[in-house]
């Protein structure tokens, strides 16, 4: 896959693409966002360095200096500037494959060590024109980026909330109609973990905006919500 970025307004977005040979069909392609990729590999291999395990013929001096260098080196990992990650993921030599239920990332923390060949299951699913990955729970590795259209459908829930309980106007819902507005506030009313999981982006992968207003009418149990949105 090659890097691509593509800018919409003052906002740059970044992605992943397949290379494609010579014949293939462009209905073959993925096309994946980089942030999620890149945090679950950042991650994945920060998570590794953290659980060292001695090979056997090291001195107690050398073990208790590596497990403090690698411990550092997870706890930095994270939170570097791109550069700096990738200066570091060159240098350990990482490889990242991309299957359709797993990732697989192989890389070599020092050179005195063989390669690490670490695996996250994770699913690839379609949403418009992007493949994301869902994360199986029980890996607990990373987080995808909050959903933007979801976020903007929240925001006008309670700005539509706000001004058909308190006639409290906002420009973002202005011209809709009252319909729409009713079905948005609505939405307003959804569980705070539902609401909660929409904004640190952990909600159910197939929870979309379209897919929320396609419903209707959504309960206003907070039980029969998490049902009918895939929280159970």
């Amino acid at each position: 896959m090659s890097p691509t970025q593509a800018r919409k307004g003052a906002r740059l977005y970044r992605y992943y693409t397949t290379r494609l040979e010579p014949g293939e069909k462009k209905n073959s392609v993925w096309r994946m966002p980089c942030g999620e990729i890149e945090r679950l590999v950042i991650n994945a291999i920060a998570d590794h360095l953290r659980s060292l395990e001695s090979n056997g013929g090291e001195t107690a001096a050398d073990l208790s200096k590596q497990i403090d260098d690698q411990s550092d080196m997870a706890d930095a990992l994270p939170d570097m500037c791109i550069t700096k990650q990738r200066e570091i993921l060159l240098n350990y030599q990482t490889k990242v494959q991309i299957k359709e239920a797993a990732i697989e990332i192989v890389f070599k923390p020092s050179d005195n060590t063989d390669p690490v060949s670490v695996t996250v299951n994770a699913e690839l699913v379609s949403r418009g024109s992007d493949v994301k990955l869902a994360i199986a729970p029980s890996d607990g590795i990373s987080k995808r980026d909050p959903d933007p259209i979801l976020l903007r459908l929240v925001a006008h829930a309670f700005a539509a909330r706000d001004f058909l309980v308190d006639g409290t106007p906002s420009p973002m819902i202005a011209e809709y109609s009252k319909a729409h507005l009713q079905k948005l506030t609505r939405l307003s009313y959804l569980a705070p973990d539902i609401i909660s999981a929409i904004i640190d982006g952990s909600q159910p992968e197939n929870l979309t905006g379209r897919r929320i207003l396609r419903m209707g009418n959504v309960p206003l149990c907070w039980k029969a919500q998490r049902a009918m949105l895939g929280f159970n």
